[in-house]
């Protein structure tokens, strides 16, 4: 009779034929028990998603990080800084001026809204108004100090075509989910599915300042 192979060639064997696991997962095609199974990732070395409350698993060697150290396979983000709350802790701390829900949104492409509001809370994230929506500051000095000041010392005027940060994060998650839609096709889609006033140029203006291509009219999706 053949030996069997060790739990953990056969763990990165399973990574080898797919990516991404859950640990449940790995445990049934293992035949082990999961307390097993997190130690073999533990011995092997993971990353966790950062999405999909961390229920997702891939070997360290697997990702291609981009530049902003964000890897996605299938819709499931990972980050280099490890889970979510790190990861906005680490791009909040190493911004000159701090970052808004939107901007985050649109780096992570994945709403963190309420992760933003337990930070602050648990007083982990300082933050201030700037121009209708918070903006997240690091808490350590001299860095909350400079970011505050940078922050505060440019107030934009609030424009009546400026989108909250609740409705940026929708025309957000819509523009990641329908990269196809026109400009016309998120605002409507956006109204109807959370139940919000919208402008279309309020959603051309938004994705000019972030620096996104988009045109007004009909869908610019392949056929």
């Amino acid at each position: 009779m053949p030996t069997q192979s060790p739990p953990s060639v056969r763990l990165e064997k399973l990574f080898n034929r797919r990516k991404c696991w859950m640990v449940v997962q790995l445990a049934q095609a293992l035949g082990c028990a999961l307390i097993t199974v997190r130690r073999l990732l533990k011995q092997i070395g993971y990353f966790r998603s950062y999405t999909h409350n961390g229920k997702w698993y891939t070997l360290r060697g697997q990702p291609e990080f981009d530049r902003q150290g964000l890897w996605h396979h299938r819709g499931i983000g990972f980050s280099k800084h490890g889970s979510l709350t790190a990861t906005i802790l680490h791009w909040v701390r190493h911004s000159p001026d701090g970052l808004s829900a939107a901007e985050l949104a649109l780096k992570l492409g994945h709403s963190c809204h309420a992760v933003l509001t337990q930070l602050h809370k648990n007083g982990q994230l300082d933050r201030v108004k700037v121009g209708g929506e918070f903006q997240y500051l690091c808490t350590e000095e001299p860095i909350n100090r400079r970011q505050r000041g940078l922050s505060e010392g440019e107030q934009p005027s609030v424009s009546t075509t400026t989108l909250n940060t609740q409705a940026a994060v929708f025309v957000l998650v819509e523009y990641i989910k329908n990269p196809g839609l026109s400009l016309d096709q998120i605002a409507d889609r956006v109204q109807r599915q959370r139940n919000i006033t919208l402008v279309p140029q309020s959603v051309a203006a938004f994705f000019e300042d972030h620096d996104l291509k988009k045109t007004r009219g009909t869908s610019n999706s392949k056929r």
